[in-house]
């Protein structure tokens, strides 16, 4: 039973009291009205986001919506299908997928058992789920390549510090079943041209070949002794990936530059046929006039590339330049079960992004609004009003409809402090003309035209 408003009173007036009450008890607002309580009441609690975690609201969400618009129209363009796999899936598809020995197994997982002791994670990356629908729904069977876009929420718990949370967002493609280097090079083409939609320029891609199962083990090798020579030099955990996967001290922020440029280089092991995809891949992006650099120490974080791995970079953006990164990774399907399958792909943090183009145009965001109209209505004019917006829905205005049914005046102020352009008003006289005043909220200025033309109207006033 809800405390009477004597107890409630009673209560509040204690929480303030020193000494009143025990120190173990608190009280939640969920609504400045609604307290959620019991008799014994100390502090007030906020119930905030988690750690690592943010909301994103107006006006920011409005940039979030125009990159994924323009990704996914991109993606669309370019032949590729959207897909969207669970945000649980278990643990063992990326243990198995992604590397024992890398952070995101080791370190910075949400694993979890469930009430049958079956272990679950959230995803910490796109690229294994979206082999393992390929292979659960035998998607093996329908014409190749399977070219796929997805965006969404993935998980990773690691420090939270700018453009990087514990929940993050990511959009990426990957394209299954296709070994040409041609492909390589139209997901790269296609996230050049993705990026130069979204304004930013002074765009290359760092690019480097990391060999396949018939190359790579003599290429570890070669690492290995290099690295016993300096083993002394290493920090902690690269002394353990020197057995494990001597490829991750390539990607160590923490050793030294002159160290790791000294190191054996990939390219030089290359077998025929990861030499011959390589230099193809490289005339390939000549043709189609794409900037790239050649990175020896370009590796990549997870386990299952092979061969290609790029990153695309920016100029404009200092030290942190690396807006991107994929590769191709030509045996993860049949170590996850499926068909020996060929695949490549990449994958985009949403905050990264978001954050890079704020930056650089800051005016951006406020240039994507919609423009918003507000019906102000009499009572008698309710059907009216909502058949209007019906009638307006694919204008491209934002309609506002007024609900309090108050005089026109406390309307139109609400219009105004609401961001509204224009108002559409529906009183007792254009009702009985079949008509509706158009009110331009900015100069003032208004007209009366008949309701089927409310819509050119509008749309002669967006041109303006």
């Amino acid at each position: 039973m809800p405390p009477t408003s004597t107890a409630v009173h009673h209560v509040l007036q204690s929480a303030t009291t020193p000494g009143c009450l025990p120190t173990n008890r608190s009280v939640f607002f969920s609504h400045p009205a609604t307290i959620l309580t019991s008799i014994y009441v100390w502090r007030i609690v906020m119930i905030k986001s988690v750690k690592g975690t943010s909301d994103i609201t107006s006006p920011e969400v409005l940039l979030w919506q125009h990159v994924e618009r323009t990704m996914a129209n991109t993606a669309k363009a370019y032949g590729y299908e959207e897909i969207r796999t669970p945000t649980i899936e278990m643990e063992e598809l990326f243990s198995t997928s992604v590397g024992q020995s890398t952070d995101i197994v080791e370190k910075e997982m949400y694993a979890f058992p469930d009430k049958k002791g079956r272990h679950l994670v959230l995803r910490p990356e796109g690229t294994a789920a979206t082999c393992r629908a390929y292979i659960e729904h035998q998607m093996n069977l329908q014409p190749s390549p399977a070219k796929f876009y997805y965006m969404g929420s993935f998980f990773r718990y690691e420090q939270p510090q700018s453009g990087r949370k514990r929940e993050f967002h990511s959009f990426g493609v990957e394209a299954l079943g296709e070994q040409s280097p041609v492909q390589d090079a139209e997901v790269i083409d296609m996230v050049m041209t993705m990026l130069s939609r979204l304004g930013l320029a002074h765009l290359s891609v760092d690019i480097n070949s990391i060999g396949d199962d018939n190359c790579r083990p003599a290429y570890k090798d070669a690492l290995r002794a290099a690295l016993a020579a300096h083993e002394g030099e290493l920090c902690e955990n690269c002394k353990r990936r020197m057995s494990d996967n001597p490829l991750r001290v390539l990607d160590c922020k923490r050793e030294d530059p002159l160290l790791l440029e000294s190191l054996p280089k990939s390219a030089d092991y290359l077998c025929t046929d990861c030499e011959d995809h390589f230099h193809r891949l490289l005339s390939t992006l000549d043709s189609l006039k794409i900037p790239y650099r050649l990175n020896h120490r370009l590796v990549r974080g997870l386990d299952y590339y092979t061969k290609t791995v790029f990153e695309v970079i920016s100029e404009d953006l200092g030290a942190q330049n690396a807006l991107l990164g994929g590769g191709r990774y030509d045996y993860l399907i049949r170590h996850l079960g499926g068909p020996a399958t060929p695949a490549v792909g990449w994958g985009l943090g949403l905050e990264r992004l978001t954050s890079v183009l704020t930056a650089r145009y800051p005016e951006l965001t406020g240039s994507l609004a919609t423009p918003r109209v507000y019906i102000v209505h009499s009572d008698m004019a309710t059907a009216v009003a909502f058949e209007l917006r019906r009638t307006l829905a694919d204008t491209g205005w934002a309609l506002d409809l007024d609900t309090r049914q108050d005089g026109f005046g406390k309307q139109l102020a609400r219009a105004s402090k609401r961001g509204g352009r224009m108002a559409l008003i529906l009183g007792e006289d254009e009702i009985a003309a079949g008509t509706c005043t158009v009110k331009d909220l900015t100069s003032g200025s208004q007209l009366t035209v008949a309701l089927a033309d409310v819509a050119a109207c509008l749309a002669s006033t967006v041109q303006k």
